[in-house]
């Protein structure tokens, strides 16, 4: 009991840390979008301090998720709409580790961000978020 209150809190906090560190840097981006400046270097550096924090925080989610599965379920095998779930974390996943390494290795090669790139990205996140939220929430349904 005590080991599944424990991957339970540390599930939240990641879910917590993940979701206001995303919005946060959603939001710092958008503006500066719209009003048609690159960020100060200070604002570059935090919002790269966010996405490393950020994919800290999904990592852990991934971990206390699998200890959890196994802890309360037994393991993984708990149907299509966790399997959905999965696969919007799995997609989640991957934009924000790409995320953490492509601004960095242009910056090195002094090049520009894809622009046609970072417009999808967000989308694709977006839909890999829904896609965890409709299957958790189917899941844990009963």
């Amino acid at each position: 009991m005590i080991s599944v209150v424990a991957l339970k809190f540390f599930h939240f906090l990641g879910l917590f840390l993940a979701g206001g560190l995303g919005v946060a840097n959603n939001l710092l981006m958008k503006e500066h979008q719209i009003a048609k400046e690159l960020p100060s270097a200070a604002t570059q550096k935090t919002m790269a301090k966010l996405a490393r924090i950020g994919l800290v925080a999904i990592v852990l989610l991934w971990v206390t998720g699998f200890g959890l599965a196994y802890r309360i379920y037994g393991g993984m095998n708990l149907g299509l709409a966790f399997n959905i779930k999965l696969l919007g974390a799995t997609g989640l996943l991957g934009v924000v580790i790409f995320m953490n390494i492509y601004p960095q290795a242009m910056a090195k090669k002094g090049q520009a961000l894809n622009p046609k790139l970072m417009k999808i990205l967000p989308m694709v996140a977006r839909s890999a978020l829904v896609l965890v939220l409709v299957g958790i929430a189917v899941t844990t349904t009963s």
